[in-house]
C-alpha cells in the first residue's frame, strides 16, 4: 500500500479550496439609487426600467475562445437557465438582448419571457434572409421584450445597417460602401411603445455593431445609420395618432380578485411637436469604448466630415460632409464615469455596452452596480458558473422629466463581502 506524502495533501488540500473559491457566488451587484425621490414608494414620477445584455449566442461560445471554461459550464442549457433567473429577477419593464439566436428566441426566451407578463419583438441578422430555414435558426440577432400588460406596442422596425448603406442616393460609386460595410449584416431593432395607463410614450433601440479593432470606420459608419434612420423615425411617431383601445388583457374579476378595486380611466396618449421630444432609450453592444468616434458622435450629436476614424474611405455624404443627429443623448452609466468593464474575459476586458437615453426628456434614477471586487480577483474571466455570458447585464431606472427629485451624486460605496 502507497503513503500519501504530505505534500500531496497540502497539493489537494489547496486545489480543493480553490474549487469552492471558484464556485462560491458573488455578492449581489448594489442597486445604487441616485434620485431619493423616485424611491419613495408615493413618488408621483414615471419610472421606466431597462435592461441590456449580450447573452453570448450558443455558436460563439466554444471552448477555442473559452479554454478556462468548463465544458458543462459553457453549454447553452445552462447558460440560458442563468440568464432567464437573472432577467426575472430584474422584472424590467424593457429587456434588449443581443447574440440572441433564432432557435432559443422562438423556443425559448419568447414562451418563458410569457410567462413574466413579456412580448417580444425579434430580427436575426442579414445572412439568415438567405439561408434554409434550419441553418437560419443558429443566426443571432437583437431580441427586445416589453411588459404587454404596462405597454401597448405602436411600431416595430428593423435597422440593417449595411442595407440601409447601398439603398443610400449617395451610395453610387462609394467603394467602401459595398467592400466594407454592406458585407457586414449587424443590425439594429426599434419598437415604438405607449405606457397604457399614462400616455407617455418612448422609442426603444436595441442595436449590435461589428466588432473588429480594425473596422473603426464600419463601426462609425454604422453608428451615423443608426442615428439618421432613428432620427427619421422619431419625426414619423411625432406625427403618430393616439391610441383608441388601451385596454390590456386581465383574468376575470373574480379570477384576479380586483372585484372591488376601482378602475383608474388610462390618459390620452402624449402628443409630441417634433421627434427629439420622443424619450429615446437605446441599448446594446456598441464595441466602442468611451471616447471612440462612435461614442462621441452618440453623446455629442455631431462628427466633423473626414474624421480620422474613416482613413479617408469613401461612405458618400457621411463622410463628405459629416455626421449629426438631433438627440441630447447621455450614457447611464456616465453619471458615475460608466462601469470598469461591460465585457470581461481571460485576456480581454472592456466598456462595450451602454444604454443611452434623452437627457432632455429622461434622467437616472438608480442604476445596477459593480461586480464585487474581490470575486473578480478569483475567476479567470467570464462565462463561469454565475455569469453566462463574457458580458455583464446592465441595469437602469429612468424618471419622465418634470416631476424630478433631489438628484444625489452616483457612489458605488465599498463592496460588500
Amino acid at each position: 500500500m502507497c503513503q500519501r506524502s504530505p505534500s500531496n495533501t497540502i497539493c489537494e488540500s489547496l486545489f480543493a479550496n480553490l474549487i469552492v473559491l471558484v464556485h462560491l457566488p458573488p455578492p449581489d451587484r448594489d442597486w445604487v439609487v441616485l434620485d431619493e425621490t423616485s424611491s419613495s414608494s408615493n413618488s408621483p414620477t414615471e419610472k421606466i426600467t431597462v435592461l441590456s445584455y449580450n447573452t453570448l449566442c450558443d455558436s460563439s461560445a466554444t471552448q477555442s475562445h473559452y479554454g478556462y471554461v468548463p465544458s458543462r459550464v459553457l453549454a447553452w442549457e445552462y447558460r440560458r437557465e442563468l440568464i432567464i433567473n437573472e432577467l426575472r429577477s430584474h422584472s424590467s419593464d424593457i429587456i434588449c438582448l443581443q447574440e440572441v439566436d433564432q432557435g432559443s428566441y422562438n423556443n425559448y426566451f419568447r414562451e418563458q419571457l410569457a410567462y413574466n407578463d413579456y412580448k417580444g419583438v425579434y430580427w436575426p441578422r442579414g445572412r439568415a434572409m438567405g439561408m434554409q430555414e434550419e441553418d437560419a435558426r443558429s443566426v443571432d440577432g437583437c431580441a427586445t421584450f416589453f411588459k404587454g400588460s404596462k405597454y401597448i406596442l405602436l411600431d416595430k422596425q428593423l435597422i440593417n445597417f449595411g442595407q440601409t448603406a447601398v439603398r443610400r442616393p449617395d451610395a453610387k460609386g462609394q467603394d467602401d460602401i459595398y467592400n466594407r460595410l454592406w458585407q457586414k449584416d449587424h443590425i439594429a431593432v426599434v419598437i415604438f411603445l405607449e405606457n397604457r395607463q399614462t400616455g407617455a410614450r418612448f422609442i426603444s433601440v436595441n442595436a449590435h455593431l461589428y466588432w473588429d479593432p480594425a473596422f473603426k470606420d464600419v463601426k462609425l459608419i454604422q453608428t451615423a445609420i443608426l442615428m439618421e434612420e432613428i432620427t427619421k423615425l422619431s419625426d414619423k411617431y411625432a406625427k403618430w395618432p393616439a391610441c383608441t383601445d388601451k385596454t390590456a388583457f386581465r383574468f376575470s374579476e373574480a379570477e384576479s380578485g380586483t372585484e372591488n378595486a376601482p378602475v383608474v380611466e388610462p390618459a390620452p396618449s402624449m402628443e409630441y411637436s417634433c421627434g427629439d421630444q420622443i424619450p429615446v432609450l437605446m441599448c446594446g453592444d456598441f464595441n466602442s469604448s468611451p471616447g471612440s468616434a462612435a461614442y462621441n458622435l452618440i453623446s455629442t450629436g455631431r462628427l466633423p466630415e473626414e474624421h480620422p476614424d474613416l482613413e479617408k474611405r469613401l461612405y458618400g455624404n457621411l463622410s463628405k460632409v459629416g455626421m449629426t443627429h438631433p438627440f441630447k443623448l447621455k450614457s447611464a452609466y456616465g453619471s458615475m464615469g460608466e462601469l470598469s468593464f461591460t465585457n470581461y474575459t481571460s485576456d480581454f476586458t472592456a466598456i462595450l455596452d451602454y444604454i443611452w437615453y434623452s437627457s432632455n426628456t429622461l434622467h437616472v434614477s438608480a442604476l445596477l452596480g459593480e461586480v464585487d471586487k474581490e470575486y473578480l480577483r478569483r475567476v479567470p474571466g467570464f462565462p463561469n458558473f454565475h455569469f453566462p455570458s463574457d458580458h455583464v447585464a446592465l441595469l437602469a431606472e429612468f424618471t419622465v422629466k418634470g416631476k424630478k427629485g433631489k438628484v444625489v451624486e452616483a457612489d458605488f460605496g465599498p463592496q460588500r463581502h
